[in-house]
């Protein structure tokens, strides 16, 4: 069972892609709505709706968006129109489920014509998985690149395809890295980049 500060943590990061002018905002596995609720202050949405499997979780979500669908996202249905979202949110999500294909799939109905998806995604790729795998140290954490609830793995590459595959075009990808990262791919002249970035930020649209 995951900690309760797990479920709070606002994503600035996140929400900084979320476009000025969006005004429905989904967000897929929103915890306790901090992040949906950040969008309402900086961004003025005026709609933010999330879907959150976690019953504590929902609860707290449910204070601070318009509204929290309780469920599953993989098996639940959402009963919106066509192009009602102007933006759908999966911070951390996507390699919790057992197919994010046909997630991915089941929510492009529901962007409107110039609406986007906003993620984050774990790098595989990262130094600390690999050099766990390269020495036969492979082991499932509580949180993090190797968190023990993942079902699926991503590099930058497989993200792409993973976009490209349900109908999105990636329009933007931002790595994300500590200083210490930061520091050694500059060092290695940016040979390690995709060594050194712990997970990327994908901005994808309908194609």
């Amino acid at each position: 069972m995951k900690h309760e500060d797990y479920y709070r943590n606002a994503r600035p990061d996140v929400v900084a892609l979320i476009p000025a002018d969006t005004r429905r905002l989904l967000e897929v596995g929103c915890g306790a709505g901090n992040a949906g609720a950040l969008a309402k202050a900086r961004l003025g949405v005026s709609e933010a709706i999330g879907v959150e499997l976690s019953p504590s979780a929902a609860a707290e979500a449910e204070t601070l968006l318009d509204r929290v669908i309780r469920g599953d996202v993989e098996t639940i249905a959402l009963d919106f129109p066509e192009g009602y979202f102007d933006c759908v949110v999966f911070a951390d999500v996507l390699e919790h489920l057992k197919d994010p294909w046909a997630v991915l799939r089941k929510i492009r109905p529901l962007l409107s014509d110039d609406g986007c998806v906003v993620a984050s995604i774990p790098n595989l790729q990262h130094l600390k998985p690999v050099l766990k795998i390269l020495f036969d140290r492979f082991q499932y954490e509580e949180a993090g690149l190797l968190d023990s609830t993942h079902l699926r793995f991503f590099t930058l590459s497989t993200i792409k395809s993973l976009f490209g595959e349900t109908g999105y075009r990636v329009e933007r990808v931002v790595p994300v890295r500590s200083r210490k990262m930061s520091l050694l791919k500059n060092l290695s002249l940016g040979t390690l980049r995709k060594f050194t970035t712990f997970q990327y930020l994908v901005v994808a649209r309908k194609n």
